[in-house]
């Protein structure tokens, strides 16, 4: 029995609470999640979740972790269970969730697809049994981050796909250069609601993710030292502990750390910013494989974003983005000048530029793109 409208999707969305209590979550992949799972369902898919919560390793996590509290209730999610302790948690995580969606396959049929979010350990596990037990299932790795394939020319992600279906990847790069046949290229989306914009008389740059000395933090922490104009604020949201983003913002009152905050508390305050940071060290290798999410998300607001010229990012995006010609300091505060500097016809442009690029992202669309993908590899056996 085959359930033709319903897809399984391995990753869980959390409540805010959720995120704040389990190390192991990452806010921007929550949102994204919630919102390409939102796009299937407007475009009437049925959306199973089977939703494991990844916590730091127990002492300094749970040693069960997870429960359905902190799952979204507005998704059809099953919390996934396991033991997390070292060498085990794979195992016992992909048992559970293996013998999940068995019982529910038995239940209620066969899915048109079964999607999982990376190429995670106790996903491959699980799912290569699933596969082997149900050849009919389409099985489609979403590749979000890796580390560099080129460093074993690509032999573990190839061990890790095989006996998949077919791969989609948010990095433009990967798409490029994969060895896989069957793939696909959606990097994000947005939801289709446009913001309010209430510029305030502060001029306010924002950075939003993690605070840990990660893509590039220190180095924009460095960047504001040497930028000296007083008429610009630079606020940071995000979890983590970063001591000296903490020692900046003691000594210079322009800095301004946030931390982890709600969706409408950071929407709000996107609302009323002048601009976006979003700093990536260009010559780290993992940056090959990623799609920085955030910016889709600064995009919806319409106003200058400064980034790197990733590897990851495609050709579209290089027309909406303040890119500084190089990674240094001062190619940097060169764009940040610039930002603070534009004039009402080139901030319009940029508006316009933006939304242009937005009407295509729309996580409407972009589900339905991978719709298509998963009719064709349907169509291929059939």
């Amino acid at each position: 029995m085959e359930n033709k409208n319903t897809i399984f999707w391995c990753g869980s969305i959390l409540t805010f609470e959720g995120l704040n209590k389990f190390k192991g979550e990452a806010p921007s992949a929550t949102i994204w999640t919630r919102e390409i799972l939102t796009g299937f369902s407007k475009n009437s898919i049925n959306v199973k979740i089977f939703a494991p919560i990844w916590d730091a390793m127990f002492p300094k996590g749970y040693l069960f972790p997870g429960s359905t509290q902190y799952l979204d209730p507005n998704f059809n999610q099953q919390n996934i269970k396991y033991l997390n302790i070292p060498y085990i948690r794979k195992y016992s995580l992909a048992r559970n969730l293996f013998n999940s969606i068995q019982k529910e396959i038995e239940e209620n049929g066969e899915p048109k697809a079964i999607i999982n979010y990376n190429t995670y350990p106790h996903y491959i596990i699980a799912l290569k049994k699933i596969k082997e037990k149900y050849p009919n299932i389409k099985w489609i790795n979403y590749i979000l981050d890796l580390d560099d394939p080129d460093k074993d020319n690509w032999l573990s992600y190839s061990n890790d796909v095989k006996g998949s279906d077919g791969c989609i990847f948010l990095s433009w790069w990967g798409f490029k250069n994969t060895p896989t046949k069957n793939k696909l290229y959606v990097e994000a989306g947005w939801n289709g609601k446009l913001p309010e914009s209430s510029i305030t008389d502060k001029f306010i740059f924002i950075y939003a993710g993690k605070l840990s000395a990660y893509g590039g933090i220190n180095d924009l922490i460095e960047i504001i030292k040497i930028y000296k104009n007083k008429d610009v604020q630079f606020h940071f949201y995000g979890k983590g502990k970063n001591l000296a983003l903490e020692d900046l913002a003691q000594n210079d009152k322009r800095v301004h750390i946030k931390g982890f905050v709600s969706d409408e508390e950071l929407k709000k305050a996107c609302e009323s910013a002048n601009g976006f940071l979003s700093p990536r060290d260009v010559n780290c290798q993992e940056n090959k494989m990623i799609f920085p999410s955030k910016i889709l998300y600064y995009l919806k607001f319409r106003k200058p974003i400064i980034s790197q010229d990733l590897p990851g990012l495609p050709p579209e995006y290089h027309n909406v983005l303040f890119i500084p010609k190089s990674s240094s300091y001062d190619d940097w505060i060169n764009e940040i000048k610039r930002v603070k500097e534009l004039s009402k016809d080139e901030t319009k442009i940029n508006f316009e530029k933006s939304t242009a690029l937005l009407e295509i992202k729309k996580w409407s669309n972009q589900t339905l793109k991978i719709m298509s993908f998963i009719n064709e590899l349907n169509n291929e056996n059939s």
